[in-house]
Formats: structure tokens, C-alpha cells, sequence
């Protein structure tokens, strides 16, 4: 299953389809707080991507992917630097 979404937390696996995208920005428009682990996502569809640049979610994980890690990923956390890989913030 391509979200894995919990009450703060989401986990995209895999290919996120244009079918994730509604149940994904319904999530992101109701949790408080929301983190987002890209971790373990190798494509991620336009949609996804323009749902998670207009809710802003803490980019929790870097994702394994090369391209996503490199080309979506500073347009996420609004840097060129690298997010934790680890999902956990540093001390």
C-alpha cells in the first residue's frame, strides 16, 4: 500500500499514484502536526508532489531514491541541504 497514514505521521511506499492523491491531501488538510517519511517512496506523482508542496509536512526521512533525493527533495524542505536519513532530528 503506497500511504501508510497514521493520526501525525504518513509513510509513502513505493509508487504513489494519482489515486493516492485525494486520501493524501484529506490526510495532510487534517493532522496538526504532519510528518511525511519518504524513506522508502521511489516515484511520487505530481499530484503527491504539488499536495505536499501546499501543506508544508516535516519531511521526516529522506528518501532512498536518487532522483527523488535530488530533485524533489530540496523543493520540499525548501533547501539543497540533506533531511536526516534516519527520520529522527539531530540532538
Amino acid at each position: 500500500m503506497p500511504l501508510e497514514l497514521h493520526e501525525e505521521t504518513a509513510n509513502l511506499v513505493g509508487v504513489v499514484t494519482v489515486d493516492e492523491v485525494e486520501q493524501l491531501a484529506g490526510w495532510l488538510r487534517a493532522a496538526k502536526r504532519p510528518k511525511v517519511s519518504l524513506r522508502r517512496c521511489n516515484h511520487l506523482h505530481t499530484g503527491a508532489l504539488q499536495a505536499l508542496l501546499l501543506f508544508k509536512p516535516k519531511i521526516s526521512s529522506a528518501p532512498n531514491d536518487a532522483f527523488l533525493a535530488a530533485q524533489v527533495l530540496p523543493l520540499l524542505t525548501g533547501s539543497s541541504g540533506p533531511v536526516n536519513k534516519q527520520g529522527s532530528d539531530p540532538p
